[in-house]
């Protein structure tokens, strides 16, 4: 009886040893806005369990704004986050310490999307109403698209707020204008009986990159195995999510709880799709980002933005975590 007793225990010991080899790897990550179709590539590899298959354990959090997201990702609260690049640009040159290591959107969406058929190129925007939000992708670049064509902050009448206020602000008529992604408001305020005009920012000299995957510099030089095995599962996330659309969308709208028309999340999706290559990124693997898109996004912005302290391209990006 003794001898069974010890083989039991000896073969608990073992059991539990297993379980604590095998462990999966826990990380938490931020997201860049509250719920929205562009994250459905992530919410579908936790979902799937994609992360799962490779030993991950992943929380994902929603965020407050690109910004706020890179500096939550810089103090290490949350060590891998999901914003926009040219955001991400800015945060890293003011120090903060984060590389971006997959380009996932990489045509950037920004726009200023108006609801008077009379602006029809940044000059007609003097004096108009613009809502922005500080905190988020689009209050970092307004400045440079409104430098780069000859105005100033003081030449509009700027309306700071936060990011799911804007919508509310441009129907009533409150706003002439919001800055934000176009694929996102377009469709929404046509849908309203608004006539929509769009400035797309990378029409009128602002070079900007999308939205991608940004890791803590201290993290992601002590784990560098953890965030190729994320940047594989999210890769396969977004393969899924593009070849089979509508299950996808069906997903984000269980996770999220959005009661928007799963046809609009759809169209965000086709919209995602065809931005996820640059000219210069083309042919390369998902995730893939140029140097020369950094280069170039990156002057506009200390030439017309807010960017100071530009530092070489190779200081924003690395593509050495990404599988081939």
């Amino acid at each position: 009886m003794t001898r069974f007793k010890h083989a039991g225990a000896a073969l608990l010991a073992l059991s539990l040893m297993s379980s604590t080899a095998y462990a999966a790897d826990s990380i938490r990550l931020r997201l860049d806005w509250s719920w929205w179709a562009g994250q459905t590539p992530m919410i579908l590899a936790k979902e799937k369990g994609f992360y799962d298959e490779v030993d991950l354990d992943v929380e994902i959090a929603q965020g407050q704004g690109s910004k706020t997201t890179t500096m939550v990702v810089g103090e290490n609260a949350d060590p891998i986050g999901h914003a926009n690049l040219s955001t991400v640009a800015q945060s890293v040159s003011a120090g903060v310490p984060i590389t971006a290591v997959a380009g996932w959107w990489q045509q950037g969406p920004i726009s200023l999307v108006c609801a008077d058929p009379a602006i029809k190129s940044p000059a007609d925007v003097k004096g108009k109403r613009i809502g922005s939000t500080p905190t988020g992708s689009d209050g970092q670049i307004l400045p440079a698209f409104l430098k780069a064509n000859g105005l100033e902050t003081a030449d509009i009448s700027l309306v700071n707020m936060p990011g799911d206020a804007k919508f509310a602000g441009i129907v009533s008529g409150r706003l002439d204008c919001i800055s934000g992604d176009d694929y996102f408001y377009g469709p929404q305020l046509k849908a309203q009986g608004k006539d929509v005009q769009i400035l797309k920012y990378a029409d009128w000299g602002v070079t900007n990159l999308g939205f991608g995957i940004v890791v803590n510099d201290d993290y992601l030089a002590k784990n560098p195995d953890i965030v190729k095995r994320f940047l594989a599962a999210t890769r396969k996330g977004m393969e899924y999510t593009f070849a089979h659309k509508d299950e996808a969308v069906e997903i984000f709208l269980k996770v999220s709880g959005n009661t928007q028309p799963a046809e609009f999340h759809r169209s965000v999706l086709d919209a995602y799709e065809a931005s996820l290559h640059t000219k210069a990124s083309a042919g390369k693997p998902l995730g893939w980002m140029a140097e020369s898109d950094w280069e170039s996004m990156n002057e506009t912005l200390a030439q017309f933005g807010s960017m100071l302290g530009k530092k070489d391209a190779s200081a924003y990006f690395s593509n050495d975590f990404l599988a081939e």
